[in-house]
């Protein structure tokens, strides 16, 4: 398949696409799209939203913030607000690279070590680059979102199109927001690519199989990131 093919194949025909990436795993072209992507909401964060009202709002959700003397919020504020700014923009470049090889390294570790199968590594980072290609969609709703709303008004904590979205944060109890956070629409679309990308892979593997093995590390998260918020 040509560049192009593989892009759109990875949303309208993934197996066919899979195949393809499985037999000639080149990765360039998916990481740097989403370095670029990664750049542009680092770029509209810091025009629009502003990295002081980010962390600022941030802060203020925090049990602890109440109990901080006005002036040591407003310090710890911005410090945090200088990092930020440097995080953001380092964040786009060395993020979906580092995350991708991270997430496959996991996985390669889990299919052929729990599964059996003899995956390569290299497949399994080219998979998992085309499958995260779900995240520059997300990116570029989310930019359109960001300049819809007034900038006091975005919050990067949850993301608008997971059940965390339409609770009350002051209302509901930190854990389950982090748990509603999770179900994200973006977050169970690449999970479902990533299964399709491994079984198409390895061949033999049934789709449920590599599904439900993807979802073992991506629950043990969510519960981590549940009991975390809970001491927040």
């Amino acid at each position: 398949m040509t560049e192009l093919g593989r892009l759109s194949g990875v949303f309208f025909e993934p197996s066919k696409a899979f195949a393809d990436i499985a037999e000639r795993p080149r990765w360039i072209v998916p990481v740097v799209i989403a370095i670029l992507f990664g750049l542009t909401f680092a770029y509209a964060m810091s025009t629009h939203v502003g990295w002081e009202a980010t962390v600022r709002q941030s802060i203020a959700s925090s049990s602890r913030s109440a109990e901080m003397p006005a002036d040591q919020r407003e310090l710890i504020i911005e410090k945090g607000a200088k990092a930020a700014s440097v995080l953001g923009w380092v964040g786009g470049i060395v993020g979906p690279p580092f995350f991708t090889l991270l997430i496959a390294a996991v996985l390669t570790g889990i299919f052929n070590g729990m599964l059996g199968t003899e995956l390569k590594f290299k497949q399994m980072f080219a998979i998992t680059a085309y499958a995260f290609l779900v995240r520059a969609i997300y990116t570029v709703v989310l930019v359109i979102i960001m300049y819809l709303k007034p900038p006091e008004d975005f919050d990067i904590r949850v993301s608008p199109f997971s059940l965390g979205a339409y609770l009350n944060r002051q209302e509901t109890p930190k854990w389950l927001l982090a748990l509603a956070g999770s179900l994200d629409l973006f977050t169970i679309w690449t999970i479902i690519l990533l299964a399709i990308g491994f079984s198409v892979a390895a061949k033999k593997l049934p789709f449920t199989k590599a599904l439900i093995t993807i979802c073992i590390p991506w629950l043990v998260l969510v519960v981590a990131g549940m009991v975390l918020q809970s001491f927040q």
